[in-house]
C-alpha cells in the first residue's frame, strides 16, 4: 500500500444491531492499471483496509477512470535518429482533441523500418505500444490514450484467490485464455485506462537488423 494514512471513521449502530462506518476521503487521483502476459502488473487506486480483529481483513478499492479531459504533452517535438547515411525524423504534433500526431521520414536504406512506440510505465511494470511504421519514405501516424468509464467500489477480503482477481480483471476488460486450472495468460498487455498516474515515454525506433537498432526518445505525459 502506497502512502498509507490513518483515518478514523464514524461508527453507528442501529436499533437491529448492525453497525455502519462512515469514512470521509480527500479528493483522489483516478485509477491506473497495467497487466501482462503471466498476470504480472499493479493497479494504482485509492484504498481503505478495514482490520478486523480475529477474522479476516476487508480491502475496499475505489476504481475511477478520468472524470476530466486529458491533455497530451511531449518535452521535445522533433525525434531524430541516424546511422551510416540514413536519417528518420519524426515530428510530434499535439492534436487538441486529446491525441498526438506525427510525421514520421526514414530516409536512406540503413533502416529496415523505423517504428514509432508509446511505452506506458505504471509501477515497476512496462508496455510498449507500436503506434506505427515506416518501411521506407514518409508517412503519418496518430495516437489517442485508451480511455474507458469507470467508477467502482470493490469490497474483497484480504486473501484474493487468482479465480477472484480474473474474475475482477474480466470485469474491468481484460481478456485471457483458459488454463487447465484456472485462468490462462493476458492476451495482450491490459491498460486499465491511461490518465495521470501512468508514465509515458514516445520513442522513435530504427531497426537495423540482428536485433540491433538505433533510438531516440522523449518524456510524454497526460494531464488535465
Amino acid at each position: 500500500m502506497l502512502d498509507p494514512q490513518i483515518i478514523q471513521p464514524e461508527e453507528a449502530t442501529d436499533t437491529g444491531g448492525s453497525q455502519t462506518l462512515t469514512f470521509t476521503l480527500q479528493e483522489s487521483m483516478p485509477a491506473a492499471g497495467l497487466l501482462r502476459r503471466r498476470w504480472e502488473g499493479m493497479f494504482l487506486a485509492p484504498a481503505i483496509h478495514i482490520d478486523v480483529p480475529m477474522g479476516r481483513d476487508i480491502w475496499i478499492f475505489l476504481i475511477r477512470s478520468p472524470w476530466f479531459p486529458l491533455k497530451p504533452s511531449v518535452s521535445k517535438p522533433l525525434l531524430s535518429i541516424a546511422h551510416d547515411h540514413s536519417i528518420a525524423n519524426a515530428s510530434i504534433n499535439i492534436d487538441p482533441t486529446g491525441g498526438l500526431t506525427a510525421a514520421v521520414s526514414n530516409t536512406g536504406t540503413s533502416f529496415k523500418k523505423v517504428s514509432l512506440v508509446m511505452s506506458r510505465r505504471v509501477g515497476e511494470f512496462v508496455s510498449e505500444e507500436v503506434i506505427g511504421e515506416v518501411g521506407s519514405g514518409t508517412g503519418n501516424l496518430s495516437w489517442r490514450p485508451i480511455m474507458r468509464s469507470f467508477d467502482l467500489c470493490f469490497a474483497m477480503s484480504s486473501s484474493m484467490s487468482m479465480g477472484e482477481l480474473a474474475g475482477v480483471a474480466q470485469g474491468l476488460g481484460a481478456q485471457f485464455s483458459s488454463g487447465f486450472f484456472g485462468p490462462g495468460s493476458i492476451i495482450g498487455d491490459y491498460i486499465l485506462c491511461d490518465g495521470p498516474r501512468t508514465g509515458y515515454s514516445l520513442l522513435l525506433r530504427g531497426d537495423l537488423g540482428l536485433l540491433r537498432h538505433e533510438e531516440d526518445s522523449t518524456q510524454a505525459g497526460l494531464a488535465w
